[in-house]
């Protein structure tokens, strides 16, 4: 009775291997817009928990159920799934990022006659005809009840008043933004070194 038991089981097992799918085992190299190689990119079969990582050299093996896809992932790169193949060949991925234009952080602006302080506004034009060689704050010299002035040292010297006030006292905005110290309230004019390049307006 054992033997006939075991007979059977190993026929069972014969007849199952026999209709059971092939594995494929599948091979390639992976690598970026550069053709640089893909070190450590993942390539995995969905629905199993079948993976591998791609080599120093960008080259993967893995064993896919023939039927199956392989899908292949990395960070920053967009996931790819492909019929699997004993022969990946050479497979390029794409970069998934995007590359943004230049950016200018700006604010909402006071507007005269309607926002209730007494501002004083220098605007784009002004500041490309007036600064020169001069530091930002500097063009505010012509601005009526400002003084401002250059004092010995390196950049970022300069000295504003307005109507009498220290620049701890008055609040001074570029595009909206405050530069104001948030500790004693003055401006450190060195901390703006360039900023005229992308000045659209002063405010004081």
């Amino acid at each position: 009775m054992k033997r006939l038991f075991l007979l059977g089981s190993v026929i069972w097992l014969l007849c199952v291997s026999a209709f059971a799918a092939p594995d494929i085992k599948c091979t390639g190299t992976l690598v970026d817009e550069e053709g640089e190689p893909m070190v450590g990119a993942t390539v995995s079969v969905p629905g199993t928990s079948r993976a591998a990582a791609a080599n120093i050299d960008g080259i993967f093996t893995i064993n896919v159920p023939e039927g199956k896809n392989i899908k292949i992932t990395y960070i920053g790169y967009k996931t790819l799934e492909l019929p699997a193949r004993s022969d990946m060949g050479t497979i390029t991925m794409e970069l998934a990022m995007k590359h943004l234009d230049d950016v200018v952080v700006t604010q909402s602006v006071g507007k005269t006659r309607e926002t209730p302080v007494a501002m004083s506004t220098v605007g784009a034009d002004a500041i490309d005809f007036k600064l020169g060689g001069q530091e930002l704050m500097e063009v505010l010299k012509t601005t009526p009840g400002i003084y401002t002035i250059r004092q010995g040292g390196g950049f970022g010297d300069a000295e504003t008043r307005m109507r009498g006030f220290k620049s701890a006292n008055v609040a001074m905005m570029v595009n909206g933004i405050p530069i104001n110290d948030m500790e004693w309230g003055g401006v450190y004019q060195s901390n703006w070194a360039g900023l005229s390049d992308v000045a659209s307006n002063i405010q004081t």
